[in-house]
């Protein structure tokens, strides 16, 4: 006998409830996937990652609010360089000024002047927006005058009128030219030098949260310029500014943690400040990790890992980073030797006055490992490195001496 128990089928779906469902799926995956906002003007493509900029800001800036527009520019401008788009900051904060928002004139005026976010600057167009600003009483524009006569952008170069109008935006509290101001009297810019009232302006910044007030004391403090050295303290404006997500900060805090100086010695905090640092582009953060990665200090050892580092620190400039590049390219370490290699990295950091890539140049020639260096290029490289205490290049510096002379002797007698 058959069992009267069936098995049930699902009942099917009639349009309005496969509609619905369908509809709910697609906002389900809208909703789960999405993590990018456009925050592009009408007719224009970004795209960013959520939480840049509040989707309720966007909203007003597209129905035409100016102040909105503003900040969606600053945002896009001063963001970290991962986030940062200049282009569309500029075509923000045009919409802003173009409505007369003083603001937006001073900083889309910086920006012009700079050529930020620009093919080329445009220091004229730069100083009339300014100079709009200044005419509403825009605060920040008056810094930002005084930026291009510090620099001579636009207008011919005079120092003191910088420091004027640095004096007047830092009155008003803005808090980059409170800083511009306490560089200046650091430096006698333009004013008499005076460290102590250099050192009332950045703690006055520094107070105020401007993180590059709060490096810029950490690096007084920690290399004792115009101050007794303390390292503590220095590490703890380092942090302060680190915490703000400061790459040059995060760099100098890894650093200090590395070398136990002002905190205890924690190679896992100096990794992890110095990996912050150098995802965010930081020469001196990559360097930090490529030599943590290269001792296994705070990381497991890496060869490989600390040679991509080094690598991304000498595409940015760094010297010591380069010198090391050079190195490990002569001697072969994790790569195939190649001495023009090694030449062309130290020739870099050579060029920026690091003194041992000079000594290295130097003695690829006595050693016979450049094709391309004369004696008197390797004696001009080595005089430059032992014109800044390097003690073996003034030693590599006399051999080539002597032999140029006991060659010159040599020639003489052939030719008698």
């Amino acid at each position: 006998m058959a069992s009267t128990a069936s098995t049930r089928s699902l009942p099917s779906l009639t349009p309005a409830p496969v509609l619905l469902l369908t509809l709910a799926l697609c906002l389900l995956a809208a909703l789960t996937s999405c993590n990018r906002i456009d925050y592009s003007p009408a007719g224009s493509k970004l795209d960013l990652p959520e939480g840049l900029v509040d989707r309720e800001l966007v909203s007003l800036a597209r129905r035409g609010d100016a102040e909105a527009q503003f900040e969606i520019g600053r945002i896009l401008a001063r963001a970290v360089p991962a986030e940062r788009d200049l282009e569309q900051a500029v075509v923000w904060l045009r919409r802003a000024a173009n409505q007369g928002w003083a603001p937006a004139q001073s900083l889309l005026g910086a920006m012009k002047a700079k050529g930020e976010g620009a093919a080329s600057p445009d220091p004229a167009e730069g100083r009339r927006l300014i100079e709009q600003a200044m005419e509403q009483g825009e605060a920040t524009a008056s810094f930002h005058l005084g930026e291009l006569y510090d620099a001579g952008l636009g207008v011919k170069s005079d120092l003191t009128r910088a420091a004027v109008l640095f004096e007047q935006a830092a009155n008003a509290g803005v808090l980059n030219a409170k800083h511009a101001l306490g560089r200046a009297h650091e430096a006698g810019r333009g004013v008499d030098a005076d460290m102590s009232r250099a050192m009332s302006l950045y703690r006055e910044a520094a107070g105020q949260g401007y993180a590059l007030s709060q490096y810029t004391l950490g690096e007084i403090y920690a290399k004792g310029n115009g101050v007794t050295r303390n390292a503590a303290e220095a590490v703890t404006w380092y942090r302060l500014a680190a915490e703000q997500g400061f790459a040059p900060a995060e760099a100098r805090l890894g650093y200090m943690y590395a070398a136990g100086d002002g905190v205890p010695a924690r190679h896992g905090e100096a990794a992890r400040w110095s990996r912050r640092a150098a995802e965010a582009g930081d020469a001196d953060g990559c360097n930090n990790l490529a030599i943590l990665y290269l001792k296994g200090f705070g990381v497991g050892q890496d060869y490989q890992q600390a040679l991509h580092w080094y690598r991304e620190a000498a595409a940015r400039g760094h010297a010591g980073a380069q010198n090391m590049l050079g190195t490990v390219y002569l001697t072969g370490q994790g790569v195939a030797k190649n001495s023009a290699e090694a030449e062309r990295w130290w020739t870099s950091a050579a060029e920026q006055g690091y003194a041992p890539s000079q000594y290295n140049l130097g003695g690829m020639y006595s050693r016979s490992l450049s094709e391309t260096l004369t004696r008197g290029a390797a004696m001009e490289w080595l005089g430059k490195a032992a014109s800044q205490g390097h003690s073996q290049a003034g030693v590599e510096l006399a051999k080539l001496r002597t032999e140029a002379r006991l060659d010159t002797t040599s020639d003489t007698g052939s030719s008698s």
